[in-house]
């Protein structure tokens, strides 16, 4: 689209695409005028809905059918008409009851969370576990292997784990190392490791400090650590690279677009490979806002024919993960929006309460 839609333009956009989130079946003229009580002819209609296919946000799929949103069509009334809801106060006390029902533990709590969303939308329900960058560690310590050759373990408190080899510059003997052990265990408890490198180098700052031994392998050992790098042995004890919970995968079958066989099969290969819908997740954490994915931006996710909303979640004042729901592209975004940033909210509490 390359210039602003005018009120009628955008007026019959707004149309088509809340009729079509309804029916999931093209929008005709006569439909529009019909439902909408429109001070307006078919006719007329007819031109406004012809002038916005010539702009690309409606497509015909067939000569005599109606009209459907476009992935640009579906994305401009996302960003340019959707107005977003109110959530009920009943709703936000279902939130509450049904999360606040787990276990107080962040993996009880995660995984809660994607059964509370899927049930309350009837879509599938997804919550990316924090990778462990962003966690409080449960434990940080190093194993000598060899001549310059650590084994640097760390454990998250939601079970992640991340195993790697560190080359440091001298080599040290598993005494040395196992002092390094000690103080990481008594000065850095349940920190993240970034906080745990930062709480070094202030101790460093300290004049008396600032060349001892012990806070140079520190340093040294717990940066090179805190880098991931591609292939490393990172697993929690489902065997995934970051813990993600999907809930309701049938919910999506309920819907017209993925009843053909070809369409149920490209959806559940969608499910295969976790790590891109992980990964975009963690593009929402770090954004720190809502976000709908929807058209091309959800097939680069391998989400073909699917629209995401997510909200990050936090711990603290730091975002440290993202949740949401999957859906079809003609999700109720108006209604789907404020219960994933609410649930969000709640989610946040829980963890900062845990």
């Amino acid at each position: 689209m390359s210039k602003p839609l005018s009120p009628r333009l955008r007026a019959i956009l707004e149309l088509v695409v809340r009729d079509y989130i309804q029916t999931a079946e093209p929008v005709g003229s006569d439909g529009l005028v019909k439902r909408h009580n429109l001070p307006m002819s078919s006719a007329t209609v007819r031109k406004v809905l012809a002038e916005l296919e010539e702009m690309g946000l409606l497509v015909q799929p067939h000569t005599s059918a109606g009209r459907t949103p476009t992935d640009a069509g579906l994305r401009t009334y996302v960003n340019d008409i959707l107005a977003v809801g109110r959530l009920s106060d009943e709703m936000r006390s279902t939130i509450d009851n049904q999360l606040a029902g787990g276990e107080p533990r962040a993996a009880s709590i995660l995984s809660l969370c994607s059964k509370v969303l899927s049930n309350i939308t009837r879509h599938m329900g997804v919550v990316a576990a924090p990778p462990l960058e962003r966690m409080p560690l449960k434990q940080l310590y190093f194993v000598r292997l060899g001549a310059r050759e650590v084994l640097a373990i760390m454990v998250g408190e939601s079970g992640l784990m991340r195993n790697k080899v560190l080359t440091p510059a001298e080599d040290y003997s598993q005494d040395d190392l196992n002092q390094v052990n000690r103080y990481l265990a008594e000065s850095f408890s349940s920190l993240t490791i970034d906080e745990v490198i930062s709480g070094i180098i202030r101790a460093m700052g300290e004049e008396k400090k600032a060349f001892d031994a012990l806070y140079a392998r520190a340093l040294e050992l717990s940066s090179q650590a805190a880098t991931a790098a591609p292939g490393e042995d990172i697993q929690d004890g489902c065997g995934d690279e970051q813990p993600i919970y999907l809930e309701g995968r049938g919910n999506l079958l309920d819907n017209p677009e993925f009843t053909r066989t070809e369409a149920m099969k490209a959806l559940f290969q969608a499910f295969e490979d976790k790590r891109r819908i992980v990964t975009l997740l963690n593009e929402v954490a770090d954004s720190g806002q809502v976000r709908i994915v929807v058209g091309r931006e959800a097939a680069e996710a391998a989400l073909n024919g699917l629209a995401l909303v997510a909200s990050p979640y936090n711990r603290g004042e730091r975002s440290v993960g993202a949740l949401g729901i999957i859906g079809p592209q003609r999700l109720n975004y108006s209604q789907v929006v404020p219960v994933v940033d609410y649930a969000a909210q709640v989610v946040s509490e829980l963890l900062e309460s845990e």
